[in-house]
């Protein structure tokens, strides 16, 4: 059966906009896939919330069924792919009749691909990496619609004060199922334009890098290293989790997303916040830096780069721009960036390693290369650290790991609403003390 293309909006509702859908598509196909945010941004300014809303879930439904809507017009024109989205969208003679073309799609791949509207090599990397029964419920997930949603800053407010705050704007938020500080936004009203944003009750942070930032699980005045910090979303929590004692020391090789970082830390009132440049792949640089810093850390937390797979329903152009060559050059990449973020770990110290995809080359077998290659390691499972009744859920089958989409039978496990994150923790084990003879 031909899954239905998945849109966030009504035919009637894109219409409205449609002169600047059809010119946002055309400027990313033209572009190669910059990324989607930036040329929203540009092209929707100045629009009311409900019409950028419907705007930007109109392009990124064409640019996430680039492909399909390609094989279904036979041509490039935006206008009618526009049309052949919301057409195919709605059911009826077209949808079947693209049904019956891609049934007669030889090649069970490439059949699979376009329907779903991912290169050929995501759906056999998918089987190699999941097994055949996994690839067709794992693009469905990444075609998903993904939820709006924050998490509390409890250095600002409560979740319950942020939720009637919240309500009370309009944007209709519920508690997510299992991140302690998570809201599910409602509405289409920007939460960016809210009385709440400006106060710093909130960040923007799906519910399963919330989960990643709890599975750190600080201890109290603790030092904790984020070393891939980025632009801080996860630094930020740390950083609440802490109630702003301790310190949490923010490492990334941008100039650019740590000055973004900070920014959000003013806004957020995280005062044990600091950020240092760095690559973490520079031994001397980095020592230097840690040293800086105060010396190794209780926690450190790696949110390595990765293929982004479990998050390629927020960024569908992404799926264009990945390429298969990327995966092991990503993975290399991962090994020894685990190795860096090792060095800042204080004996009896935890490292959380973590990564925005559920492809085990980029999850479990990582973590047991690393425990391989560094014996002063052993694992601590997500059970230990979140407790049964939270990790069963969003945990692998055991507890080890926190595994937000699986793919096992015969429960899928984790919840369809999160994004998809593994993250594993491992404990250094302290120098053996010899006892003088």
């Amino acid at each position: 059966m031909t899954p239905a293309p998945v849109v966030a909006c009504t035919e009637a509702e894109a219409r409205r906009v449609r002169p600047l859908v059809i010119a946002a598509y055309a400027e990313a196909r033209a572009r190669n896939w910059p990324f989607l945010s930036d040329v929203l941004s540009r092209v929707l300014r100045g629009l009311s919330d409900d019409d950028v809303a419907v705007a930007a879930a109109a392009v990124q439904a064409l640019v996430k069924y680039d492909r399909l809507l390609g094989f279904a017009t036979g041509n490039d024109a935006a206008d009618d792919r526009f049309d052949a989205l919301f057409a195919v969208h709605a059911g009826g003679t077209r949808a079947e009749d693209l049904a019956a073309r891609l049934e007669a799609i030889g090649s069970l791949e490439q059949r699979i691909a376009t329907a779903y509207s991912v290169p050929d090599w995501i759906v056999s990397h998918l089987g190699r990496e999941l097994g055949a029964g996994a690839i067709e419920p794992a693009l469905a997930r990444m075609n998903a619609v993904p939820p709006r949603v924050v998490r509390v800053n409890t250095l600002r407010t409560t979740r319950d004060d942020a939720m009637r705050a919240l309500a009370a704007e309009g944007l209709a938020p519920h508690p997510t199922a299992h991140a302690s500080a998570g809201l599910v936004l409602g509405g289409r009203r920007s939460p960016f334009r809210t009385a709440a944003f400006a106060r710093g009750d909130f960040e923007l942070q799906d519910e399963a890098s919330q989960l990643v930032a709890e599975l750190v699980a600080p201890p109290p005045r603790a030092r904790v290293i984020d070393a891939c910090a980025g632009a801080g979303g996860k630094t930020l929590a740390l950083a609440a989790a802490l109630a702003n004692k301790g310190s949490v020391i923010a490492f990334d090789a941008s100039d650019d997303k740590l000055r973004e970082l900070r920014r959000r830390a003013r806004r957020a009132g995280a005062d044990n916040v600091r950020a240092f440049a760095v690559d973490l792949l520079d031994p001397e640089a980095l020592a230097a830096r840690a040293r800086e810093a105060g010396g190794p850390a209780a926690r450190v937390l790696l949110d390595a780069p990765c293929s982004g797979l479990g998050a390629i329903r927020r960024n569908p152009e992404a799926r264009w721009r990945l390429q298969p060559e990327d995966l092991d050059r990503l993975v290399d990449a991962q090994n020894r960036l685990a190795a860096a973020a090792a060095s800042l770990v204080a004996p009896h110290g935890r490292l959380v390693y973590a990564t925005c995809s559920f492809l085990p080359s980029e999850g479990e077998a990582a973590v047991a290369r690393f425990l391989r290659e560094h014996p002063g390691f052993i694992a601590v499972t997500a059970r230990d650290v979140l407790g049964r009744a939270r990790s069963e859920p969003v945990a692998s089958p055991g507890g080890a790991h926190l595994e937000t989409w699986r793919f096992d039978p015969p429960s899928e496990g984790g919840d369809a609403g999160m994004d998809g994150f593994f993250a594993a923790v491992v404990r250094r084990v302290a120098p053996r003390v010899v006892a003088p003879s």
